[in-house]
């Protein structure tokens, strides 16, 4: 009789367990995201994130992916953080590797939206003093032509 009592207390917890998931609840997706920023001279600093979480208000997600001024044929690494505030916002921070093959590394920082639209700063001289601003719009990753 101990044993039934156990069985089905452990059964009755199991049941308990699957009420409470949603039927059909999955992961969130993770997505691409690319922006564009011009660059003033008729061309675009590209921004191409890979595989970045979503986001949710109070915490953070890793941001990886590339970087590269359209007609350039110059790729370099990205990495950095996004969280969202409560109200909906993001706070973005990444830095990008240039000196491969350019003249110098820089950061990026800034409040956007949800998608990363927005104004942030950018400092390309390692004083950690913005020295000027882009404006990130968001590019359709399918018409991205990567170097």
């Amino acid at each position: 009789m101990k044993t039934f009592y156990r069985g089905a207390l452990v059964a009755l917890g199991i049941a308990v367990v699957m009420m409470s998931v949603p039927a059909g609840a999955a992961p969130a997706k993770r997505r691409d995201v690319c922006l564009a920023a011009p660059t003033g001279g008729g061309g675009f600093n590209m921004f191409v994130f890979s595989d970045v979480e979503p986001l949710s208000p109070g915490h953070a997600v890793s941001l990886r992916g590339l970087y590269f001024v359209t007609g350039s044929q110059r790729i370099a690494p990205v990495h950095g953080s996004a969280a969202m505030a409560s109200d909906g916002s993001v706070r973005l921070g990444f830095f990008v590797h240039s000196t491969a093959e350019s003249v110098n590394d820089f950061t990026v920082s800034g409040v956007t939206d949800a998608n990363f639209v927005g104004t942030v700063s950018y400092d390309n001289d390692g004083d950690f003093v913005p020295n000027g601003t882009l404006e990130m719009q968001v590019a359709d990753c399918a018409t991205v032509s990567i170097p």
